[in-house]
């Protein structure tokens, strides 16, 4: 679940690559039907009612561009009912806030400003936060189909195509051996258009009894970015976290 936290507007405000390839499709009849595959992967992270616990966490570490020498922090906040904050900081170009729950999301960045997202951008978001949605409840999802295999970081996956109810189209990847959601592709919506997008999940560790990714490559638009995670608490943040900053109050009164 929080690999998939780590997907929304705040992180896909810098553009990245699609470097990985897929592997031939495999015969339909040696494909394990797709719900199985999602429901091993639940269970091999911890659990149902172990993820559905973890309702508030604080996560630090770092954001890497390694094309153009660039290292800065990042922080993502959760809390309930359902409300997210990313914080970024990059070294000359200053921090980049996004802001999301059901009602409203939000980011403030040097290059866009402040601005409120909507739309399939909006959509993205919720499929990318909510937990139901990150776990591919029906819900959320109107279909799974397993469609191929193909191989990210040496590691031969199922390759899973998911209907979302919002109209969304994105493809999961599941390890053969572990079961771990290892790779996500997704047609990503944003001010500059649509961008396809791959984000392949690395060096698996064990938090409270929820096993969660350490590092994310996110690859769009010919570059890659590395997010690195040091440090994962599940404890309640800093409510000043969440507040709204004053320049989207404002474009909210405008409205």
């Amino acid at each position: 679940m929080l690999s998939t936290k780590l997907k929304v507007a705040g992180i896909s405000l810098l553009a990245l690559a699609m470097s990985q390839a897929l592997a031939e499709t495999a015969p339909e009849q040696d494909l394990p039907e797709a719900r199985s595959l999602i429901e091993r992967y639940i269970e091999a992270i911890g659990g149902r009612d172990a993820i559905m616990a973890q309702t508030e966490v604080v996560m630090t570490g770092e954001l890497a561009m390694p094309a153009v020498g660039i290292t800065g922090s990042l922080l993502v906040a959760s809390r309930m009912p359902i409300e997210q904050v990313i914080v970024v900081e990059l070294p000359g170009m200053g921090e980049m806030r996004t802001g999301v729950s059901p009602e409203l999301a939000w980011s403030v960045d040097p290059f866009m400003g402040p601005r409120l997202i909507e739309g399939e951008e909006f959509k993205a978001l919720m499929d990318n936060t909510m937990p139901g949605a990150t776990m591919r409840d029906p819900e959320y999802v109107k279909a799974a189909t397993t469609v191929g295999m193909a191989e990210f970081g040496g590691q031969s996956c199922y390759r899973v195509k998911i209907e979302w109810h919002s109209g969304r189209e994105s493809h999961d990847c599941y390890a053969v051996d572990s079961g771990f959601l290892i790779a996500m592709e997704s047609l990503e919506t944003s001010p500059m258009g649509q961008m396809e997008a791959v984000s392949v999940m690395e060096e698996f560790r064990e938090v409270e009894g929820v096993v969660i990714p350490m590092v994310i490559r996110q690859t769009i638009m010919g570059m890659e970015q590395v997010m690195t995670m040091h440090d994962i608490s599940f404890e309640t943040p800093d409510p000043a976290l969440f507040e709204l900053p004053p320049a989207i109050q404002t474009l909210l009164e405008d409205q």
